[in-house]
């Protein structure tokens, strides 16, 4: 059983995710809610997080290094915990930043907003 945590302030997205995961034993996925920015890092390591998915479609270029900072953060406060960002692919600036973050192994891989539910489940046993 993996433990995932999804750091974002989409509730909407992040409960349908929940639920979805929910009805789909076999994904063998414990899923984790981190909407509070300030307890990201703590709620992270009490869960055991194996991996973290990091919202970054609601970033805008003034907050958009926030995301950077929560992956140095958790390698080094949970150094096995994989990171996966999750972007807009219309955000030419973040998604910019997702690419040199997985290219500088800042973070593991990133996925786009725009695709499929089975598409991030697959990028998550993939990692």
């Amino acid at each position: 059983m993996k433990n995932i945590g999804f750091i974002t302030t989409n509730k909407v997205f992040a409960q349908s995710v929940a639920e979805t995961m929910k009805k789909r034993p076999e994904l063998e996925y414990n899923f984790y809610l981190f909407l509070n920015p300030r307890q990201v890092i703590i709620d992270a390591e009490i869960m055991k997080t194996d991996i973290v998915i990091i919202d970054v479609v609601n970033e805008n270029s003034s907050e958009s290094e926030n995301f950077l900072y929560f992956c140095g953060e958790l390698r080094q406060n949970i150094p096995g915990c994989q990171i996966l960002l999750f972007v807009s692919q219309h955000d030419k600036l973040n998604c910019d930043k997702v690419v040199k973050a997985v290219k500088d192994k800042i973070a593991d891989d990133f996925v786009f907003s725009d695709n499929s539910l089975e598409y991030l489940f697959a990028k998550l046993a993939a990692l």
